[in-house]
Formats: structure tokens, C-alpha cells, sequence
């Protein structure tokens, strides 16, 4: 990640971002080009990111308690053990796009936001079939720590399709909202929110 901070790449962002006002920069992509990226590009480790917040709650005593809405319903939150909460974190680690596998059919773009005062990393893929859809990772622009990570995921069965967005704020919470969507129509949401640090 070291790269992509470094003076001259900077200097280039800082350039196109004055050059376009306050817009976010957007270029003409041909499709092609986000089926196969450069397997030598590094992407950011989301997963010692991941696994560090993860280890940070465990070994921490916080009060961390989880609510959850189900089809529109919230039902009352209730206090949960730091080995819950790490069971329920784990579907943020499931799926790596760093994988050697899988990583060639990622595309990386890299932006500034002026009106955030963020650097947003974001990986897309063309690739239906792939459990990660997009993933993006929000950094502060002062300090190159993340403040969120967005995930989300799209799961095909034979009479369903699962939708999943994953939303984790740094040393704050993360939010697991899940879509079913049957083949004949019905649909169903799950949407649970884990806090430890507020």
C-alpha cells in the first residue's frame, strides 16, 4: 500500500483532482480490461485489517451488543461475548479477493474525495460468478487509517439469490445486511448490528 501513497502518486492524484473540480475522477473503462487486472498489483490488506479489529474486541473488555431487524421488525438489542461476536465476523474474512485465484478478475481504483477529505480504494469485478461483487476501503486522507470497509456480496442457489452487504466501521461496529430472494419472487432481510465501542 506504500505505493499508492507515495510522493509522485500523489502529486498526480492531487493534479487530476484539481484539474476536475470537486468531482470525483471517472474514466472511460472498456469492459474487457475488468476481467483480467495485473496480478502483480498489491491490494490493501482488508484482511489483517479485519482480523486485527477482530483481535483488538477480543482481548478487550468491551460491552458489545447486537440488534436485529428482521423484514423491517428490530427486535431489542442484547448484549453478546466477544466469541459471538467474532463468530459473526467471520463472514467478512470468508471470501478473500486477494486470493491468487481469484485476483486477476478484480479491478482496483484508487480516488480522492474533497468533500470527505478521503481516499477511497475500490475493487469491482465483471465476474458474476465471484461471491464479492465490489469492495471498497474508505481511508482518511490525514492519517491513511481506514475508516470503513463496504463489502458486498452476491450468492446464486438453485431457488434463491442471497445479497449481502457488509459494512464495518473501524473500532466502532459493523452491519450485516442480507437479502433472500426467491426464484418465485418472495423476498426476505435480515439486517444485524454489532456495536462494541460507543
Amino acid at each position: 500500500m506504500q505505493r499508492l501513497f507515495s510522493y509522485p502518486y500523489y502529486l498526480i492524484l492531487f493534479l487530476v483532482v484539481v484539474s476536475c473540480g470537486s468531482h470525483k475522477k471517472t474514466s472511460e473503462i472498456n469492459p474487457s480490461s475488468l476481467v483480467l487486472s495485473n496480478d502483480s498489483t498489491q491490494f490493501y490488506d482488508v484482511q489483517s485489517f479485519l482480523k486485527g479489529e477482530i483481535k483488538d474486541v477480543a482481548s478487550t473488555p468491551y460491552f458489545i451488543y447486537s440488534i436485529t431487524t428482521v423484514d423491517g421488525k428490530r427486535k431489542d438489542s442484547v448484549p453478546i461475548t466477544s466469541a459471538t461476536f467474532e463468530i459473526l465476523a467471520q463472514v467478512f474474512l470468508i471470501n478473500n479477493i486477494s486470493d491468487t485465484s481469484i485476483k486477476k478478475f478484480y479491478k482496483e481504483d484508487v480516488f480522492r474525495d474533497l468533500s470527505t477529505n478521503s481516499v477511497t480504494i475500490s475493487y469491482s469485478t465483471l465476474n458474476r460468478k465471484l461471491p464479492v461483487q465490489s469492495l471498497d476501503v474508505l481511508l482518511d486522507q490525514e492519517t491513511n487509517k481506514v475508516n470503513y470497509i463496504l463489502i458486498r456480496t452476491n450468492n446464486e442457489y438453485e431457488d434463491s439469490t442471497v445479497i449481502t452487504q457488509l459494512n464495518w466501521k473501524r473500532g466502532k461496529s459493523y452491519l450485516i445486511n442480507k437479502t433472500v430472494i426467491k426464484n418465485k419472487g418472495e423476498h426476505s432481510s435480515t439486517q444485524q448490528f454489532v456495536c462494541w465501542n460507543q
